[in-house]
């Protein structure tokens, strides 16, 4: 930074400061670090508060600052918002908004956006083609026009001879925002590519909720300070969902007791008041369990069941199968704790059960949130205010705002083109049967070679010399590795976008805070690059990033009532124009057909949920005697993201496999020992923590680390399977079994 001659000695100061900062450990130094160079010195008050405001000296110099509200980007319910300052295209400040949800509070994980991604050294900052071998990383810079010509040229010779649908986009939650992770799907369908079926995550959960209410959206994120008896099964918010806890603590403070329902022992489990520690797997049987005892306590709310629910006869006929002798042995809990668990949340009042997503992974997972999704109704507990179950919020969005503005165009919706589910993308890259064959993989917001189950399956259709891969990227990742041609994606902190939430009521503008770093563009702009370059004239193609975000919230929805594109810029988020006392089935309302719960249903299979678990066969059940859990226990990481950063590496730790004592024991394993785990998809190399965090017969593994910055080059998803579960085809990623070794 550069001041004048002119100055006044509060400059001098804040210079002193400054150069104190500038002279620190460089790496560190990248971007910025607001919070260490306010505690470099007293005086730095004073520099922070220059840097809120034009330089002006008298000799008429003067730099320019800026201001924008943005919000976090990744996949998690809470969607923090922030507040950036700049001078010059520089970040001088960041912090989080006063938005009251998230409470001027960012997570562990964003806390550092800036130095960790927009201004980290590694950063892909041009266009990269590939010149050595794939998966070693080699790759020259090359310019845009030469990049984007090379593609085009590929792909339009792909499509004249295979069709649009050999080439295949893969994306996911990388990128939440709705213009960078929807506006190029816009692409995708003119050129008639295959359909991705994003269905990894949360499908299965929405598919069963559905099946049972008719909707997601049940009680709000901040009415749960209004229960008094709160089950969070499959979900551990005190990591996953950090804003949610606050208002559970305020619960608990009120009175309220917390139940955690967690195969492992997590850490929202160690802080609740009861850890219910059910097998893996068998959600659906514990919910049928506690429906058996409701039912036969005569605990159940006779007159909300008659108004407003359907076939209480199937249900009650089909859960005496479901005993808590049965249950027990299913579950392996102790049949007292069924019942007690049972009659604790139907005799309480408000009650509340909160999930998310951590029980869906399962082949019978969309069962299991459809079972859950009965209990409120059986007990009558939506009748009261903080009281039946808290799921997603996105259907507030899809009510309200202007879809038209960010779906594909109706011109093209009706095109009909094959469809490959992204949990299965190993077996459509290597498969020979497949008509025509992937030739191309265009993968942007996402990192499957991390994040996609069956891993080596994966690598190995990467692998493929005839596979055209291109990546839309900030790093280096391990798909990355992979491709032909990479190309610099902008972070949040560079482009325009609007995020809704799928876990709070609050919509968030995104505006630029600094001008592209590098040769960095959007995802949307390299569509239109691409689209041009290929001789697209269709508008839908090319309109900008700031028009599709002002017409998303044309709109005159009731929720978004005094929510503008004007006003946002000036919040940057607000909540929805929602009722103050959200009671969505106080009286019914289900969006189901017939407008009440459905116990029973005739058409699906089954018509009831039914506990129907994973068969393994005597080969499998000898050579891996283990059930695997890889699940979300990083701290610092959000999936993959993240896990290559080296500070993050080093409070993150090494990952552990988390390793019950009697399991150890029969292995010789010590703790701390080097352990092979292996199975017949691969084999992961990981330091054995022995714990009581799982049960005997159970081992769980982090997920979100990359394999090439591990020992051996494979991470938890080489042991998993690209299983689909019962409704919703999403990923039965937990139906995994293994065997330890030492070495």
């Amino acid at each position: 930074m550069t001041f004048s001659k002119c100055r006044t000695p509060i400059i001098d100061e804040a210079l002193e400061v400054i150069n104190n900062y500038s002279n620190m450990d460089s790496k560190k130094n990248k971007g910025i670090d607001r919070r260490e160079f306010i505690e470099l010195s007293t005086k730095g008050v004073a520099a922070v508060s220059l840097f809120s405001l034009p330089i002006i000296s008298s000799c008429g110099n003067s730099e320019t600052t800026k201001t924008v509200f943005g919000a976090c980007y990744h996949d998690c319910p809470d969607r923090c918002s922030w507040k950036v300052k700049t001078i010059d295209n520089k970040v001088t400040d960041f912090q989080a908004s006063q938005n009251p949800y998230t409470a001027g509070k960012l997570c562990d994980k964003m806390v550092n956006f800036p130095n960790d991604v927009t201004f980290h050294s590694d950063r892909i900052l041009t266009p990269l083609k590939r010149t050595g071998e794939k998966g070693k990383g080699e790759f020259a810079k090359i310019s845009w026009k030469q990049a984007i010509n090379e593609v085009a040229t590929k792909l339009k010779s792909i499509i004249n001879e295979k069709g649009g649908e050999a080439i295949l986009p893969y994306s996911f939650g990388g990128n939440q925002g709705k213009v960078q992770s929807k506006v190029p799907n816009r692409f995708f369908a003119h050129i008639g590519a295959s359909q991705l079926e994003r269905t990894i995550c949360g499908s299965a959960a929405v598919a069963g909720v559905l099946a049972t209410n008719g909707q997601t959206t049940g009680v709000l994120p901040e009415d749960i300070i209004h229960s008094k008896f709160i089950v969070l099964w499959g979900t551990n918010p005190v990591l996953s969902n950090q804003h949610l806890w606050p208002f559970i603590q305020k619960a608990k403070e009120n009175g309220a007791t917390i139940v955690v329902v967690d195969p492992f022992k997590s850490q929202t489990a160690e802080k609740a008041d009861w850890h219910i520690q059910p097998y893996p797997g068998t959600d659906t049987a514990l919910a049928l369990g506690l429906m058996h005892v409701i039912l036969n306590e005569n605990l159940h709310d006779q007159d909300y069941i008659d108004q407003y629910t359907v076939g209480i006869d199937e249900l009650a006929e089909h859960v005496q199968k479901y005993d808590p002798v049965s249950v027990s042995q299913i579950t392996g809990l102790e049949k007292e704790t069924i019942i007690l668990l049972a009659k604790t949340y139907a005799q309480s009042s408000p009650s509340l059960i909160r999930v998310l997503i951590g029980m869906e992974h399962q082949v019978n997972g969309s069962s299991a949130f459809r079972a859950v999704a009965m209990l409120p109704a059986l007990t009558g507990s939506w009748r009261h205010f903080g009281g039946g179950l808290m799921h997603m919020t996105y259907e507030l969005f899809g009510a309200s705002l202007n879809w038209e503005s960010i779906n594909i165009p109706k011109e093209l919706a009706s095109k009909e083109t094959r469809s490959i589910n992204m949990i299965e993308l190993g077996k459509a890259l290597t498969s020979k049967d497949l008509n025509p064959g992937v030739d191309a993989l265009f993968v942007f917001n996402s990192n499957p070679a991390v994040t996609t189950p069956n891993q080596n399956l994966i690598l190995k259709g990467l692998e493929r010399e005839d596979l055209l891969t291109i990546v839309s990227e900030h790093f280096m990742t391990d798909t990355a590795r992979y491709a032909d041609y990479v190309f610099p994606a902008t972070s949040v902190l560079e482009n325009w976008d609007i995020l809704d939430s799928w876990g709070s009521t609050y919509i968030n503008i995104n505006e630029p805070a600094i001008e592209p770093l590098g040769e960095s563009k959007p995802n949307s702009e390299l569509f239109r690059l691409l689209a041009r370059e290929m001789g697209f004239s269709e508008s839908y193609l090319y309109e900008s990033d700031i028009d599709i975000v002002k017409n998303t919230l044309q709109s005159d929805h009731e929720y978004l009532k005094g929510i503008t594109f004007e006003s946002l810029r000036k919040t940057g988020g607000q909540r929805l124009n929602l009722p103050d006392k959200w009671m969505p089935h106080a009286q019914g309302n289900f969006k189901t057909k017939t407008g009440k719960c459905h116990f029973y249903d005739e058409d699906i299979e089954p018509s009831l949920p039914t506990y129907i678990p994973r068969e393994y066969n005597k080969t499998d059940r000898e050579k891996y005697p283990l059930h695997l859990l890889t699940i979300k226990t990083p701290k610092y990481l959000l999936n993959s993201s993240h896990a290559n950063i080296d500070h993050i590496q080093k409070k993150e730790g090494k990952p552990y496999l988390e390793v019950n004592p009697n399991d150890a024991s029969t292995r010789n394993i010590a703790d701390g020992d080097e352990l092979k785990v292996y199975n017949q998809r691969g084999r992961v190399f990981i330091t054995a923590r022995i714990s009581n965090k799982v049960q005997r017969g159970i081992v769980c593994m982090p997920q979100g680390f990359w394999p090439s910055l591990l020992k051996g080059g494979s991470s938890a998803n080489a042991l998993t399977d690209h299983l689909l579960t019962d409704l919703g085809r999403g990923g039965a990623i937990q139906e995994a079994k293994v065997e330890i070794i030492k070495v």
